[in-house]
């Protein structure tokens, strides 16, 4: 998908005049992407948020979290179907391992008509619908926020994801620490006595 219909940042600023178009999703989300970036939220790579005209916009954006990646999905629209189209991708987007956290954002329809000079500005301040996805058994509902929420919401998911990481991690080891020693100590016929003796564990009738 060649650029096409917006106005690119280094034809701005070699002064190129160009006529606004309304706004592909991609392109939102790569701005989004550079907004987040900028504020230090996440790390995008450089290849994505810059490049020389024609280049195909990225189908997935990925970022960098703490070293946690993280995909971000973005649609325009307000009703409820634009934001089933969101779960679905930002769940597979988990499911497929692209990302531990991903985030879905639905932008104000209004924004696709912003003058390419005002789009940052107008991201930073718009009102968008946010929802996070991991592969934890958390899910949040959507919630309204703006990038400085944003950034509240993230730190909130990779904490839990962080939590949940450690809290499965110590019941495998848990697990597999008393299966080995259940195994070791069932080699010894005294163990069993010796238990009951230490626990005080009454002796069955039979």
């Amino acid at each position: 998908m060649a650029l096409r219909g917006y106005i690119l940042a280094n034809n701005l600023k070699q002064g190129a005049v160009f006529v606004s178009r309304p706004f592909r999703e991609e392109v939102l989300n790569v701005k989004l992407a550079e907004l987040l970036s900028k504020q230090n939220i996440i790390s995008v790579p450089e290849t994505i948020i810059s490049g020389p005209e024609g280049k195909r916009l990225p189908d997935v954006i990925i970022a960098d979290y703490w070293g946690v990646r993280v995909v971000l999905e973005g649609k325009v629209g307000e009703l409820p179907s634009v934001r089933d189209a969101l779960e679905k991708k930002c769940r597979e987007r988990i499911e497929e391992a692209i990302g531990s956290i991903s985030i879905g954002v639905v932008y104000p329809p209004a924004i696709r008509a912003t003058p390419w000079p005002e789009l940052e500005r107008a991201l930073a301040s718009a009102q968008l619908k946010v929802k996070i996805f991991t592969a934890t058994r958390r899910e949040e509902d959507w919630s309204d926020s703006d990038v400085n929420g944003l950034s509240e919401i993230l730190r909130r998911a990779y904490e839990n994801l962080v939590a949940e990481d450690i809290v499965d991690e110590a019941v495998v080891l848990l697990r597999n620490a008393i299966e080995v020693s259940a195994g070791a100590l069932s080699q010894f016929p005294a163990t069993e006595g010796r238990f009951r003796e230490i626990l005080v564990v009454p002796k069955s009738a039979d």
